[in-house]
């Protein structure tokens, strides 16, 4: 596999990056796309439970969805 050819800026001159600080930048963005992946996982759990909760309510309490929003 081909290395991945990344370049970045450093003041007024594009710079290629190499060795250490490659590994180290594609070690980074890695964890980075993990992290992300984890978050939007997590906030797709937490607006499914508010849909759930909402509907629980609008079912138990008769209240109607401005109403249930009024109280959040």
């Amino acid at each position: 596999m081909a290395k991945e050819k990344i370049l970045i800026g450093n003041n007024d001159e594009i710079v290629e990056l190499k060795g250490a600080d490659l590994e180290a930048f594609l070690e980074q963005r890695i964890k980075d796309q993990a992290e992300i992946q984890l978050l939007e996982v997590e906030y797709k759990a937490k607006q499914e439970a508010r849909e759930s909760a909402i509907k629980k309510l609008a079912e138990i309490a008769g209240l109607t969805k401005d109403e249930i929003k009024a109280i959040l």
